[in-house]
C-alpha cells in the first residue's frame, strides 16, 4: 500500500504541486529553491505513494553512510497534506528505514519543520521517529513573536529606536543587496569567524526566483545602507534570515529601528515573526547576547529540532 521512490529532476513540478498543497510545506522545500546548491550535495529526496497517487515527500541527501533531511535546508523533514494519517506515517518510516538499510545506510539525521510553520497540525512524524525509529533529539532555541499576544520591548530597543529616528535613519525594501551583502559578510566575519551562506550571487537568484518570499529591507543614512535584514516570508511565517548592521548601524541604531517597523508590518498579515536560533553546536551552547537582543524586540522561545537515529 505504501511505496517509496527516488526523486527524480523529470518530478520536478509534481514535487512542487504537493508542497504548495501540504499542510507542512515552505517555499524553501520548493525545487526551484532547493536545487540552487544541487552541485554541494547528492541528493537523496524520496517520493511516497499511497496506492499509486503521491501522499508524501522526504527532501533528502547522502554524505558517507547518513541520510539526512536536507544538509542544505534549515528544516525540511516528512512533507504531508491533510489526507496523511498517523498510522501510516508510523508505516512510513518503518518502510524508510527498511529501504535505507537496504541501500547501505547507517545512520539519519531528521530535520522537522517547526510548528509555527505549519498550515495544520503536522506533528505526526515527531511521534513516528521517537516510538518507530527510537530518535535522541537535539534542540536549537529561535526567538518568535506572536501577533496574538505581543510583548513589550526592552527600554533600550525602545530607545535605540528613537535614537535612529533622531538621527535620520530611514527604512525601506530595497532591490539592491550588493550594497547589504558586505555589511553582512564583515560583521558574519568579524563578529563570529563566519562565511556566508549565500554567496551575493545566490541570494540574487533566490529572489528572482521567488520575489514575494524573498526581500531585503535596509536602513539608511542618506544614501548608504547602515543595516538591513533580508526576510523569508511563508504563509504563516515571516522569518529573519538574515540580519546585519555597520559599525556606524550600530552606533545609530539603525537595527531597532528596523525592526520597529518590520515586525509592526509582517504580523499585519502573519500570525508568527520569527528571528531564528541563537543556540550554536547542536544546541548545547546559548548565545545570550545574540538572544538577549531578539528578547529585547519581544521574541520568545521556539524550538528548532534535530533528531538522530541509527539504522
Amino acid at each position: 500500500m505504501i511505496e517509496i521512490r527516488r526523486y527524480i529532476p523529470e518530478q520536478a513540478d509534481a514535487w512542487n504541486s504537493f508542497v504548495a498543497q501540504s499542510k507542512n510545506g515552505t517555499f524553501m522545500l520548493d525545487r526551484h529553491y532547493m536545487d540552487y546548491h544541487a552541485d554541494r550535495f547528492c541528493d537523496h529526496s524520496l517520493m511516497v505513494y499511497r496506492r499509486g497517487v503521491l501522499y508524501a515527500l522526504l527532501p533528502g541527501n547522502v554524505a558517507d553512510d547518513t541520510f539526512y533531511s536536507h544538509q542544505g535546508l534549515t528544516y525540511g523533514g516528512l512533507i504531508m497534506n491533510e489526507k496523511t494519517t498517523a498510522a501510516d506515517v508510523v508505516q512510513i518510516f518503518k518502510d524508510l528505514n527498511e529501504l535505507l538499510r537496504s541501500e547501505g545506510l547507517r545512520r539519519v539525521v531528521y530535520k522537522p519543520t517547526p510548528w509555527i510553520y505549519h498550515r495544520q497540525p503536522s506533528e505526526e512524524d515527531l511521534y513516528a521517529v521517537v516510538e518507530v525509529c527510537g530518535a535522541q533529539i537535539s534542540r536549537g532555541l529561535s526567538s518568535a513573536i506572536t501577533r496574538e499576544n505581543l510583548n513589550k520591548w526592552y527600554r533600550i530597543r525602545e530607545s535605540g529606536a528613537r535614537k535612529a529616528l533622531q538621527r535620520g535613519i530611514t527604512i525601506e525594501e530595497s532591490e539592491d543587496y550588493g550594497q547589504f551583502w558586505p555589511v553582512l559578510a564583515k560583521n558574519l566575519r568579524d563578529r563570529y569567524g563566519l562565511s556566508l551562506v549565500h554567496s551575493l550571487a545566490e541570494i540574487k537568484l533566490l529572489h528572482s526566483r521567488f520575489p514575494d518570499r524573498i526581500r531585503l529591507i535596509v536602513a539608511k543614512e542618506g544614501a548608504e545602507t547602515l543595516g538591513g535584514t533580508v526576510l523569508y516570508v511563508s504563509d504563516r511565517v515571516v522569518h529573519s534570515q538574515y540580519i546585519a548592521a555597520s559599525p556606524r548601524g550600530k552606533e545609530l541604531h539603525v537595527l531597532d529601528l528596523l525592526f520597529k517597523q518590520v515586525i509592526v508590518d509582517s504580523l499585519k498579515n502573519h500570525p508568527f515573526f520569527d528571528f531564528g536560533i541563537s543556540t550554536e553546536k547542536h544546541g548545547t551552547w546559548l548565545n545570550e547576547h545574540l538572544i538577549y537582543q531578539k528578547e529585547g524586540f519581544g521574541g520568545r522561545g521556539i524550538c528548532y529540532d534535530w533528531y538522530e537515529w541509527t539504522l
